[in-house]
């Protein structure tokens, strides 16, 4: 059961995350804040105070002294990573007596950590009697959460909870060549690096059992699939492996070409996106979906090797039992060197 403690402890350790990066940046004088930061902070404040906050940035582009507001209660906020008197100064100078009139309630929100004191003297403070108790940062958000009621303080956790990594994202700090710590390169799969063979170890094997085979037939098969493969990601590669090795027995009166039952595929794979997989693989020309071979029959998938016409799927087959090989190296590492 989650406690209030609990949740409370949850908020203020992301919240305080979130402030740790962006005090890095000002460190740096970098004082952008995102769009997605301000709306972070719109939809905290929202949780926290129960106002009814929206982007004025949204309605009219850089929006001059504020960033949020809420007509209804009165309270608005500029968000900033600038900590310092000089921005509170400049923001309080760009409010217009229209924007003065209808926000009552001014405060600055540090995403950071705020100064240790400020002294505001003469104008504009005087004018919107302004104190420095009225610069917040995220501790003086979390000391309103704490007579939240349960059911709000869920809502705030989970909500910080799914944000806080793209916050934390948009407040990264490029490296001297502009790249972020966060970045798309490292949410792509990596082209496998197929190994290929020259099939003079398949060579060497059928011919000591006597059963010659086309050794330039053979390469140019291993090529094939590899190439196929390799364009696949490693999931479907694991997947073609898994159809070949739960592949049912065939008919030689039909056809020699693997297959696996649809019906009995659904039954024991419980892998997310199966139809996905299938899909890739179908456009890869290595699977196609056919027809009941009977009336009554069940649908059932063909796995279609390069190099079927010269049998490459029954030597390789043959070859892999053969050996005891695993067909991980060849199929979803893409390592052929085996054979």
């Amino acid at each position: 059961m989650l406690t209030r403690g609990h949740l409370i402890g949850q908020i203020v350790d992301d919240l305080a995350g979130i402030a740790a990066q962006a005090k890095q940046r000002a460190r740096l004088h970098l004082f952008d804040i995102h769009t997605h930061v301000e709306d972070f902070a719109k939809e905290v404040l929202n949780r926290a105070l129960g106002l009814g906050l929206s982007n004025l940035n949204a309605e009219h582009s850089n929006n001059p002294g504020l960033d949020l507001g809420d007509a209804t209660s009165g309270w608005a906020f500029q968000v900033t990573a600038d900590k310092s008197s000089a921005k509170v100064t400049e923001t309080l100078e760009k409010i217009d007596e229209k924007q003065r009139a209808k926000y009552p309630n001014i405060r600055i929100l540090v995403i950071g950590e705020k100064q240790g004191s400020y002294t505001f003297r003469g104008e504009p403070f005087e004018s919107f009697d302004f104190t420095p108790e009225m610069v917040w940062d995220f501790n003086d958000v979390c000391s309103r959460i704490m007579s939240l009621p349960i059911d709000a303080l869920v809502g705030l956790a989970d909500y910080v909870s799914r944000e806080t990594r793209r916050v934390r994202i948009e407040l990264e700090i490029p490296d001297e060549e502009g790249r972020f710590p966060t970045s798309i390169d490292n949410l792509i799969e990596a082209l496998p690096r197929p190994q290929l063979s020259d099939a003079a170890k398949m060579e060497a094997h059928f011919d000591a059992k006597k059963e010659p085979m086309d050794r330039h037939e053979v390469e140019k098969a291993i090529t094939e699939l590899s190439a196929k493969l390799a364009g696949l990601p490693r999931l479907t590669r694991e997947v073609f492996k898994f159809l070949i090795e739960r592949r049912d027995e065939w008919s030689t009166s039909f056809s020699d070409d693997f297959r696996v039952s649809d019906p009995k595929l659904r039954r024991i794979y419980h892998g997310d996106d199966l139809d996905g997989d299938l899909a890739l693989l179908s456009e890869a020309y290595l699977l196609d979906l056919n027809e009941p071979d009977d009336p009554g029959g069940a649908y059932y998938w063909r796995i279609r090797f390069p190099g079927r016409e010269h049998s490459f799927h029954l030597l390789f087959i043959e070859y892999v039992e053969d050996l005891g090989l695993d067909l991980r190296k060849p199929l979803v590492t893409l390592d052929f060197s085996d054979f």
